[in-house]
């Protein structure tokens, strides 16, 4: 199964690449490659969102490393679902920039989208703190995550609680 990985996974994977440090953006694309792969659109719309956020801020040959992957297959292309699902999520308070981080998942059969944006958990609670917007995406909570897992059957996990949602799908 192909998993999702936001771009602001690839910012912080980048950054750890920088700093020469394995923390949670290479632990995420660890487990992800090893259990299947990581889903890009063929429009070239995520990556060019990787590239733009990761890339521009941390400069280190993330178009080749991409190139990479996917000669590797660990990294592959999937189609956007056809479905139009824009007044559904943006009733829901979601930006329509991250809508495509769903419609990936839902045109890949994805079952998991891996990000540290909290709009993907609750869009509403963006100017709170930081130390509330994390309890917020350790825990999983938040409207969003709940009605994409519910309606969809994706699960919202950030880069930090990466092990604990493989821990689950290996025990069920």
């Amino acid at each position: 199964m192909p998993y999702v990985l936001d771009a602001n996974v690839m910012n912080l994977f980048q950054k750890e690449r920088l700093e020469q440090i394995s923390g949670h953006a290479h632990r995420t694309i660890e487990l992800v490659t090893q259990d299947c792969c990581i889903a890009l659109d063929d429009g070239g719309h995520c990556q060019q969102e990787w590239l733009a956020c990761a890339g521009g801020a941390h400069p280190i040959a993330l178009a080749d490393w991409i190139v990479d992957m996917m000669v590797d297959g660990n990294i592959r292309m999937f189609s956007f679902c056809k479905s139009s699902m824009y007044k559904e999520l943006t009733g829901k308070g979601i930006p329509k920039k991250d809508h495509k981080w769903i419609r990936l998942a839902l045109g890949s059969g994805s079952e998991l989208i891996v990000t540290d944006d909290i709009d993907l958990f609750d869009p509403t609670r963006k100017n709170c703190c930081s130390e509330e917007k994390n309890a917020i995406k350790r825990n999983g909570t938040g409207p969003i995550s709940k009605f994409l897992k519910k309606t969809y059957g994706v699960s919202i996990c950030c880069p930090e609680k990466i092990d604990d949602y493989f821990e689950r799908i290996d025990e069920s």
